[in-house]
């Protein structure tokens, strides 16, 4: 007996500053409930997280910095998250700043840190600091979204995408093959450097024109995929290394993960790949890959 081909839906729509799109198998009487869900858990995290909304959790927990402030669960599981990664990386991810600085991975963060009360659910930041999670949330809203539909709705299949972050899934058995995910030139609107196979997994794409403080970046990297299983993961390196260079990001990815691997494209328009060699052959397609930096000999 041949295989039932589930159908796919497509939803598109603007949240969380990013043009949001998911393609999942489901059937056609489920298509209006899935699509009004995503929506409003978007405009949920709009309401957490929002840095462009005076009213939203984090702006309010800002204009509050000096003062002690209960916080909602959600809030404090995404900052939580904030202080993993930080740690991970070294303190080149610090979500709080003093304010008037940049969202960068800026010097000037070193050192402050926000106080915890878990038990009265509350948060004191220093005064005169900010928090910027500067995509943290936003992949992290994608992940909690993608979890909730396989668990919940339990859709088998399926593709979340908003701005440079996705997660896939449903792929990894042997009678589907992979989902082919192109990796965009900056440059050429209609022009892909390459693209990857995900049975699943996740993939993060980050360029240095997407924030203006980094568009003045002592390194020459001008955009950066990374992929793995986590997606927050996969921002923060994004990030990371479009900010360090390749040098120190790669020596600092080397020591702090095994499941990232990362495409690299430089000013003059080289690719490098870092991760392991057996991965590039099997997942990376029509890529011209000038420099490789295999993980095992990173360091």
């Amino acid at each position: 007996m041949e295989p039932i081909t589930p159908s796919f839906y497509s939803f598109q729509f603007q949240a969380i500053e990013s043009d949001v799109e998911l393609l999942l198998s489901c059937e056609e009487k489920d298509h209006t409930h899935i699509k009004k869900l995503a929506i409003d858990w978007f405009q949920k995290v709009d309401k957490r997280f929002s840095l462009l909304l005076a009213d939203s959790e984090l702006s309010l927990l800002n204009t509050l910095a000096g003062e002690n402030c209960m916080v909602s669960n959600t809030m404090l599981e995404v900052l939580f998250l904030a202080e993993l990664y930080q740690a991970v990386t070294d303190g080149y991810y610090s979500p709080l700043l003093p304010n008037g600085v940049q969202a960068a991975f800026e010097e000037a963060s070193v050192g402050l840190e926000w106080k915890v009360d878990p038990a009265m659910k509350s948060i004191k930041l220093p005064a005169h600091t900010n928090i910027d999670l500067r995509g943290i949330e936003k992949s992290w809203s994608i992940k909690r979204l993608a979890e909730y539909i396989r668990k919940n709705l339990a859709l088998q299949q399926g593709l979340i995408l908003a701005g440079g972050d996705m997660t896939v899934w449903g792929r990894d058995t042997q009678e589907l093959d992979p989902w082919i995910i192109g990796i965009q030139n900056p440059w050429q609107t209609n022009a892909k450097l390459g693209a990857i196979a995900m049975p699943e997994g996740s993939l993060s794409t980050y360029n240095i024109f997407e924030e203006s403080a980094n568009a003045h970046s002592s390194n020459d990297i001008v955009q950066c995929t990374v992929v793995g299983q986590d997606l927050i993961e996969c921002q923060v390196w994004a990030r990371l290394l479009c900010r360090l260079g390749m040098a120190e990001g790669f020596a600092l990815m080397a020591k702090r993960t095994s499941a990232c691997e990362a495409v690299v494209l430089t000013a003059n328009q080289e690719l490098h790949y870092f991760g392991r060699e057996a991965s590039l052959r099997r997942r990376w397609l029509d890529m011209k890959i000038d420099h490789y930096h295999f993980q095992d000999l990173v360091s």
